[in-house]
């Protein structure tokens, strides 16, 4: 299938946030540029500080396709990488996946591109599956469907990004997500204010500002297979409770607070006990 030029802008951008995982970032660009897509780049926000020679000249000999840039920072953050890559892309739809993660099919690009013929469509996540392509069932399906993507009363984001209902939600997750450049135009990036959760403060913007016949999608059809036990990344899954705690904290009041003051200030013990829980 013939590809665009380097000079010709894509019609869709793939932002890669990477950070100290050569062996799954080179696996998740072999699938990437594999993609049944006419009209793509991949851009990768790479800020990795142990980089071998051998992955470097990995990398860069992939990077030999017109359709792969590497762009090098010194480590930005999770909000701060992502903010970096959608500044660099030239895509007008932009899809984010993180190095840990692969897209489980090769029309995966196609399918999230799909949603976007609806011009209310703002922005869509995609299913998540299980490292080994195991479809994960919830205890609670009906609990799953009723709550994905969305927010409990204190702001909190409720995921549930594995079940299988196609409807529209209240958030957008980092990883299998497309969303319009123009939609970023209108409502912002991502707050870099907070090392933790830092998806929600686009979907409260997002949700104060669309009109309402405009939408956010959570899609179970273009889907991305979660590695969990990648080494290198932020490692944010090995953190102890009280470093956990700590950052969770900082959302808390850089976040919460600044979007939703009085709620914060009314509701600040339970915040207190869900930051102990």
């Amino acid at each position: 299938m013939p590809h665009q030029s380097a000079q010709t802008a894509p019609r869709l951008s793939v932002v890669v946030r990477s950070y100290n995982r050569p062996i799954t970032l080179l696996e998740l660009l072999h699938r990437l540029l594999e993609q049944d897509h006419d009209s793509f780049e991949i851009v990768v926000v790479e800020q990795s500080t142990k980089f071998s020679p051998a992955d470097t000249a990995a990398v860069a000999e992939l990077a030999r396709d017109a359709r792969l840039r590497i762009l090098h920072f010194p480590p930005l953050g999770g909000p701060g990488a992502r903010n970096a890559g959608v500044r660099a892309a030239r895509g007008e739809l932009l899809v984010f996946i993180d190095d840990d993660d692969l897209p489980a099919s090769r029309d995966w690009l196609r399918l999230h591109e799909a949603n976007f013929a609806d011009p209310n469509c703002l922005g869509v996540t995609g299913r998540f599956i299980d490292e080994a392509g195991v479809e994960t069932n919830y205890v609670n399906p009906a609990k799953a469907e009723k709550n994905v993507l969305s927010f409990n009363v204190l702001k909190w984001q409720r995921v549930y990004a594995k079940t299988a209902v196609r409807k529209p939600v209240e958030s957008l997750m980092g990883g299998n997500a497309a969303i319009r450049r123009s939609t970023l135009a209108r409502f912002g990036l991502w707050d870099e204010c907070t090392p933790i959760e830092d998806e929600p403060s686009l979907a409260y913007r997002i949700a104060e500002g669309k009109r309402d016949e405009e939408y956010v999608l959570f899609d179970p059809a273009p889907q991305m297979i979660r590695r969990l036990n990648a080494p290198g990344g932020m490692a944010k899954r090995g953190l102890s409770g009280p470093a956990y705690g700590q950052k969770v904290f900082t959302f808390m009041h850089n976040i919460i607070g600044h979007y939703f003051p009085i709620r914060f200030a009314l509701l600040y013990p339970l915040y207190i006990y869900f930051l102990g829980y």
